[in-house]
Order: structure tokens, then sequence, then C-alpha cells
């Protein structure tokens, strides 16, 4: 889900989106209308969060089998979705619910691993996650209103080439998982090891986060020139579904950045 972000918000894609093509626009996009749009899709997923949170309490078992089901929702809705505010604003919900439905299988999967241990995070790790992702998005745009972060050319295609990266190091990561062989960012539990695993997978967490955050800037730029370009009131979906997806991954790295350091703080 890393690069998810926003592929969707390419220049080419937003030049040729469906929202252009409507010669009169009787209203057009407006940054309260993203805001309220963002709103109603976090409301979903925080929703499906917590029915799966419920669900995988219960059912732990159902864990890998959503998580793929899950996974393959969230790649399927970018070609979908791409440059359509329509299918935007449709999918955008499903992606939620399942996404929402995912991140609260995986905040289970922590807290039982740190359960297994005897260590507590403090109102647990959901709203310790919550807490972050709220810190984070107030100030990536406070940055980002103050003129500090712009989202400019060469910062978007950095930000992008480090997402692909990271992608590709995922994947690699993954299939080396089959053969034995074990990645600190892959393995929770190679947090508990101590000497360099453990500090490994605690700086990935970290940098992964802020490539995260980073994301934010560029979705916040985005809205601004649809805005200013007086882009289809429609548009607003579009936006709204970038935004939700950043959001998502903000806070799926904050809980496995609360989750390594609950367990690297904790060790004997």
């Amino acid at each position: 889900m890393l690069k998810s972000s926003n592929p969707a918000f390419g220049e080419e894609t937003i030049r040729n989106a469906d929202w252009w093509t409507d010669s009169a626009v009787a209203e057009t996009a407006s940054i309260s209308g993203i805001i309220n749009k963002t709103g109603m899709f976090a409301f979903v997923l925080a929703i499906a969060g917590a029915g799966g949170y419920a669900t995988i309490q219960a059912n732990p078992g159902l864990l890998w089998p959503v998580t793929l089901i899950s996974m393959a929702v969230v790649f399927g809705s970018f070609f979908l979705i791409r440059g359509s505010a329509r299918m935007a604003r449709n999918v955008g919900f499903v992606y939620s619910a399942c996404q929402g439905f995912m991140l609260g299988g995986i905040a289970v999967m922590f807290e039982n691993i740190l359960a297994s241990r005897e260590i507590v995070v403090p109102g647990g790790i959901v709203l310790q996650a919550f807490l972050v992702t709220a810190g984070v998005l107030i100030a990536m745009l406070g940055l980002f209103k103050a003129g500090i972060l712009t989202g400019g050319p060469l910062f978007t295609r950095v930000v992008m080439v480090a997402t692909v990266g990271v992608m590709v190091a995922m994947l690699l990561s993954f299939v080396v998982s089959f053969f034995g062989v074990s990645v600190p960012f892959m393995n929770p539990a190679a947090a508990f090891d101590g000497g360099s695993s453990a500090l490994i997978g605690l700086g990935i967490s970290g940098a992964l986060l802020l490539l995260a955050s980073m994301w934010l800037i560029i979705d916040f730029r985005r809205a601004e020139e649809l805005v200013a370009a007086g882009a289809a009131k429609e548009s607003e979906w579009y936006v709204a579904f970038g935004l939700i997806v950043t959001i998502a991954w903000i806070y799926l790295e904050a809980m496995r950045l609360i989750f390594y350091l609950a367990a690297f703080t904790s060790r004997d």
C-alpha cells in the first residue's frame, strides 16, 4: 500500500481526469468540501477499524486472509479510480472499509504479541497511533501553510522515488521471507531480539513514518491546485481519496513504530 498514497495524483492523470470534461461547471471544488469528504472516508475507516479489531480479536486466524483480501482491494482501487472522481466517490468508501478492517486486525496482532511478553502500551496501540497520526497531520499542515514545505516538483520527485524504492524493498523482503530469511521490518518479533536487528527495525519504522508524512504535503498542494484551477465539485472526491490513503498509511506506520518502541524499550 505504500505507493498507493498518490500515483493517483500523477500530473498526466490530473490533466486527463474526467472532471475537466464538463464545459459548464455550476459549482467548483473548495477546501471545505475536500475536508468534509475526507472526513466521510475517515468515519468509514474508523468504524471498519473497530469492526476489524473486534472480529480479529475473536477470530485471530482470519487476520491473514483478511489482510490479503484487503490488499487486493487496495491495489485494485487505483486501477478503478485513476483519473475518475466519480469512481473515487464510490470506490473510496469500499477502500476505506477494507483498509480500516485490515488496520484493526493488525492492531490486534501487535497488541497480542506485546501481551504475550507482558508489555502494556499506555492507552493501547490504537489510541497512541491515532494521536501520532493527528499530530503528524497538524504538523504537516502547519509546515505547508507556513511555506516551509510546499511540495514542489523536486520535492515530489524525491518522495516518489523513495516510495518506489520502499515498495521494491518490501516486495523483495516478502519474497525472501519464504526462504527463511528474516527481515527486521517484515518480522515484528525482531524487535525483541536486541542488537542491530532491533535498531534497524526501529530506524526503518521511523523512516517509513516520515516518508508517509511527506505525502501529505503533496496531497495538500494538489488540493490547492485543483481548487485554484476551478475544478468541478466532483473532483473533491478524488482529492479526498488521495488524502485518506495517505492518512491510513501514516496510521499503519505509527502503529508499527509504537510497537517497535514498546518492544525495544521493554527488553530485559
